[in-house]
């Protein structure tokens, strides 16, 4: 089973042999190396790369790393469109590796706001103590920054959404109430207009009843 980055640290610390601790079988007082106040303040990054699936097994993150392979695959794990990795080709030649780094420097991570010295690239594939951690370190508040922006930005898409969904349904609503109002006019309107058709007919009978009996008085006195 490979061994995880966080896991070959703590097991570091545990070894009796590790020159960073103090026989207490001395009696003397355990001092703590300020290297390892830094790996420790650091067990977050290497416990991010463990829950990150890679394409080689851990084994030791400054050599795993050295040629920025896997820096790319993390990378696209979280911007997928950001990196294409046909351009960073597995190595172990120094000059190889480098050319892994000048393309990850200038097509990925200037374009999320990091930029690497020539001195911080040769520190990371000689393997320099702490040298891939610093980077990722920047990488990690890079990333999670941009996810928290993109939370952000779909909780206000969502809610922007939820807003104008409530204004269309009470817009709806409004204009349900509305035809409502209209039918119940209509209504009302076409009894009137039904009274008004048997008043009309009821004047009719009156009137033909009238000139009945005028034309009957007039043929009487005649």
């Amino acid at each position: 089973m490979d061994q995880n980055y966080g896991e070959e640290r703590e097991e570091g610390q545990n070894d009796p042999n590790n020159q960073n601790q103090i026989d207490d079988q001395e009696g003397q007082e355990e001092e703590m190396n300020p290297q390892d106040d830094i790996e420790s303040e650091l067990m977050y990054i290497y416990e991010w790369v463990d829950s990150i699936e890679l394409s080689r097994p851990k084994k030791n993150i400054a050599r795993d790393f050295s040629d920025g392979v896997l820096l790319a695959e993390i990378i696209k794990n979280y911007l997928p469109r950001l990196v294409d990795l046909h351009n960073y080709p597995s190595c172990s030649n120094s000059k190889h590796k480098e050319s892994n780094w000048n393309v990850l420097n200038n097509k990925v991570l200037k374009k999320i706001g990091i930029k690497l010295s020539k001195k911080e690239i040769t520190d990371i594939i000689k393997c320099e103590h702490l040298a891939i951690e610093r980077l990722l370190q920047r990488v990690y508040n890079v990333l999670q920054e941009k996810i928290n922006i993109n939370k952000e930005q779909k909780n206000n898409n969502l809610n922007e959404i939820k807003n104008n969904n409530d204004i269309l349904r009470k817009t709806l609503q409004e204009k349900e109430n509305i035809i409502k109002q209209l039918h119940d006019i209509i209504e009302v309107l076409e009894l009137k207009l039904k009274h008004s058709q048997e008043m009309e007919k009821t004047l009719e009978n009156k009137v033909e009843q009238l000139t009945g009996i005028l034309n009957q008085n007039n043929n009487e006195e005649k």
